[in-house]
This record gives C-alpha cells, sequence and structure tokens, in this order.
C-alpha cells in the first residue's frame, strides 16, 4: 500500500495517552494511530452494510403465514 504523510492536530492530554498504550504494545505512535483509523473505518463499514441490510429486510417484510389476509377481526379477538 502506497503511503503518504499527513499532519493532524491533537490535544496535548490525547497524544500523551497515545503514546503511553502505544508503549505499552511495543509500538511506535504511527502504528499505533494508524490501526486506531483503519479499525474505526471497520467498524463503521460494517454497521453500515449491517443497517442497509436490516433496512432492506423492512422493505420487503416477512412472510407470517397468512398471505395478506386476516381470518378474525381485531374486535371479535378483544370482545369485552
Amino acid at each position: 500500500m502506497e503511503k503518504r504523510n499527513l499532519t493532524v492536530s491533537l490535544p496535548y492530554a490525547l497524544i500523551g495517552k497515545a503514546k503511553e498504550y502505544a508503549v505499552k504494545e511495543s509500538r511506535s505512535l504511527n502504528e499505533y494511530v494508524r490501526q486506531a483509523i483503519e479499525e474505526k473505518i471497520v467498524r463503521a463499514s460494517g454497521f453500515d452494510k449491517a443497517r442497509e441490510r436490516q433496512l432492506q429486510r423492512l422493505k420487503t417484510g416477512y412472510k407470517m403465514g397468512s398471505k395478506g389476509h386476516r381470518p378474525v377481526k381485531r374486535e371479535a379477538l378483544h370482545e369485552r
């Protein structure tokens, strides 16, 4: 994969925490940030795919066995 440099401005506290976690994982800050961004993108794309799948299911609907016909009226089921 071809790489390109990117300049990002982050709060000092966030940079400090990121450096700590990178050291704990024996990785460079660059590797740590790159992986964090990649993971976020993968999660977001997975969510988008699942959302589209569910919206399509809502449009299509489910076969409930009645073929669109209601054999009994609601009022008959809930007589008082």
